[in-house]
């Protein structure tokens, strides 16, 4: 098993789409240049903590768990006692959706090549995920991140 606590405000990844273009298939990212760099910041920590492990997975099915912490907003916390106001959300039930944090997340823990560059990842091929649980929750102010569990899965 290996957890990792990334720091950081988690990004979400767009859903592109696929359009021909001189005969060719290219992939157009739907997001904007703003969030391909909170993404590429996102994607970048990730892939450092991953990497600082000395286990990786391999043919082999997998489970995953992945807790975001998301930053509150300003409005959800008093100025004057700098708390957590008592009518403010208990959880993010807004953008950015789960579905799409996680696609970020799973693709910076994948090892990936294009374009004749390699980014090493923990897992080789994320087709291998069997099992996955997703929550997304309010961080304490510098907590912002997520802690990412990746396990062998066993139907026992």
């Amino acid at each position: 098993m290996i957890v990792l606590e990334v720091l950081g405000t988690p990004a979400p990844k767009g859903s592109g789409r696929a359009m021909l273009i001189a005969g060719k298939a290219r992939y157009i990212a739907s997001s904007s240049g703003a969030n391909a760099r909170k993404q590429a910041r996102w994607s970048d920590a990730v892939r450092e903590v991953a990497l600082a492990q000395t286990d990786s997975f391999a043919e082999t099915p997998l489970a995953v768990a992945i807790e975001f912490r998301m930053p509150r907003l300003a409005s959800h916390i008093s100025k004057r006692t700098g708390q957590v106001k008592p009518g403010a959300p208990v959880a993010p039930t807004t953008y950015p959706d789960v579905d799409k944090l996680t696609r970020c997340t799973l693709d910076a823990l994948v090892t990936q090549k294009r374009k004749g560059h390699v980014h090493y990842g923990i897992i080789d091929d994320d087709s291998r995920i069997v099992r996955l649980e997703v929550t997304k929750l309010y961080a304490d102010p510098g907590h912002e991140g997520a802690r990412i569990t990746v396990e062998e899965w066993s139907a026992a």
